[in-house]
């Protein structure tokens, strides 16, 4: 197995640094938190573990293998700056969802394998919240709730079917309508309501940089400004960066939708961007408008292409979704203007009392997304000592801080270490996700299924 990184995809994005090297941020996020960026990688080293990717699920693998086995030599390498790609610039949605749904899931896989992916993600969620609060990382952790809202009786339908199932598998959601809808948000486009109390909401860039601080004290040596170059499979595997090699006796591919740029499963994981817009902060008798100014629930439309919308710890709105891209060769953006103008539309048909309102921050990331929605995660190579996870499909912030709990205790094993009790490996655990292609195809297959989708939306009412 080999990698060799194109930099051709992350040429159309914003560069992490400036010319005076600060670190140069992307969205509301960003302005939130003071990234220094830290020193690359600048000579030869040797290690048990490399981890590739300062993202959520290479920081989470770092902090439980040292937390495990505190005497092993964890690096991390990360191309940027830590929080600066996707696990510093999504909407900080921690929840349960797998799949496009619990319907699809369980169509899927059946009843008892959706119970136990879905109570997963449910630990996974919990995981978050724990660690945030042992660990006293500083995020603006709130636990709101969840709600999924119907715009159409079509939704409507599917919707409360997925009610009934997710009560017949133990899952304890609350059907909404009328004033119990209400009582969490108000709007004429609402007809009703899944509400599922569990999830929760952070500030993202706060979570990696705390995630960073963590696994530094903990003796993890990150490296960033430090993209992996080339990968060689071997014993050990050898990675070149910018300015120094490492000679690592296990790797951790923790690159999710960036690792079609270095040719990882770039025909099984796609680049798919996703969009957010954000408001200027709100007064409470605005929120009080919208029925918003209590419950502070977040909140996601029931359409294929989805809208997600919560509060900020500051009272702003962020809304985000509407449509998921890809780009041709699998270039990243940071912005796209035509998805923030639709986006704002949105916001408005559904808020009418605050069509006044100012936007103040428009910005994007990458999703890993795979075929069947479902992530992936396990061994690759012909050595059984490179491990991956990803394809989380818009819902990763939840497991890619699980990830660690879920992959590093195979790697403690295959390494001849006691592995402690851990979770039972998931279903998606050795499952590879299904062969989309390359472009053209992958990119024109994309587009017409795009199509579909908001056709399918539009003649749905949703």
């Amino acid at each position: 197995m080999r990698l060799h990184l194109d930099p051709k995809p992350s040429a159309s994005a914003t560069p992490p640094m400036d010319a005076a090297g600060r670190h140069q941020g992307v969205g509301y996020w960003h302005e939130t938190i003071e990234a220094v960026p830290g020193e690359p990688l600048a000579e030869s080293i040797s290690c048990d573990v490399a981890i590739v990717g300062g993202g959520y699920t290479g920081l989470s693998t770092a902090w439980y293998l040292k937390k495990h086995c505190p005497d092993l030599d964890v690096v991390v390498l990360e191309a940027a700056v830590v929080g600066h790609g996707a696990s510093g610039r999504n909407g900080g949605f921690v929840m349960p969802l797998l799949g496009w749904d619990l319907l699809y899931t369980v169509k899927k896989l059946g009843d008892e394998t959706a119970r136990d992916a879905y109570q997963l993600m449910y630990e996974a969620v919990n995981h978050v919240k724990q660690v945030i609060g042992e660990d006293r990382i500083d995020c603006d952790l709130e636990t709101t709730g969840y709600v999924l809202l119907n715009t159409s009786e079509v939704r409507e339908r599917r919707s409360r079917l997925e009610y009934e199932t997710a009560r017949r598998l133990g899952f304890d959601h609350e059907w909404l309508e009328g004033d119990a809808l209400a009582a969490h948000i108000r709007s004429d486009c609402f007809r009703s309501g899944v509400f599922d109390p569990h999830a929760c909401v952070v500030n993202p860039a706060k979570l990696a940089r705390g995630m960073k601080a963590q696994v530094e004290a903990m003796g993890v040596r990150v490296y960033e400004r430090s993209p992996l170059l080339d990968l060689e499979e071997g014993a050990p595997v050898r990675l070149r960066t910018e300015q120094g090699t490492v000679r690592a006796t296990q790797v951790m591919l923790a690159v999710n939708g960036y690792g079609a740029a270095l040719g990882f499963m770039e025909s099984r994981i796609m680049p798919v961007h996703t969009f957010i817009v954000l408001t200027e902060p709100l007064r409470r008798e605005q929120l009080d408008a919208v029925g918003w100014g209590a419950k502070r629930a977040s909140l996601e439309s029931a359409r294929n292409l989805i809208n997600y919308f919560r509060l900020t710890a500051d009272n702003r709105i962020l809304f985000g979704g509407e449509d998921a891209k890809l780009y041709y060769g699998g270039r990243y953006y940071d912005h796209d203007d035509a998805v923030s103008e639709a986006l704002k539309t949105r916001f408005r048909a559904y808020f009418p009392p605050l069509e006044d309102v100012a936007f103040t921050h428009e910005w994007g990331g990458l999703l890993g997304v795979s075929l069947d929605m479902f992530p992936s995660s396990g061994v690759v190579g012909s050595l059984g000592n490179i491990f991956y996870a990803g394809g989380y499909s818009g819902h990763g912030v939840a497991l890619s801080n699980y990830a660690g709990a879920l992959v590093a205790p195979a790697m403690l094993e295959a390494a001849g270490r006691q592995a402690p009790d851990a979770p039972r490996p998931p279903f998606f655990y050795g499952r590879r996700p299904a062969w989309v292609g390359h472009d053209p195809v992958r990119y024109l297959g994309v587009q017409a299924y795009r199509y579909v989708l908001r056709a399918q939306d539009h003649f749905q009412g949703a």
